[in-house]
């Protein structure tokens, strides 16, 4: 990857990290909660570190 790549993800990740911001101002919960629960989640399910996604849910 190159350096150009790395500043455009950054400027990506910039650009989620605004939008969770402004959800989180939205619906009234502080960055502080955000990531307590974010924390508590990924010590409970594992996080995404591992790059292992859940692809599909089938209803029974």
């Amino acid at each position: 990857m190159s350096v150009k790549d790395d500043e455009a993800t950054i400027e990506e990740l910039a650009d989620v990290l605004e939008v969770i911001y402004a959800l989180a101002e939205y619906h009234g919960v502080s960055l502080e909660k955000l990531e307590e629960v974010r924390a508590q989640k990924a010590e409970k399910r594992g996080g995404f570190k591992e790059k292992i996604f859940l692809i599909e849910v089938e209803d029974m």
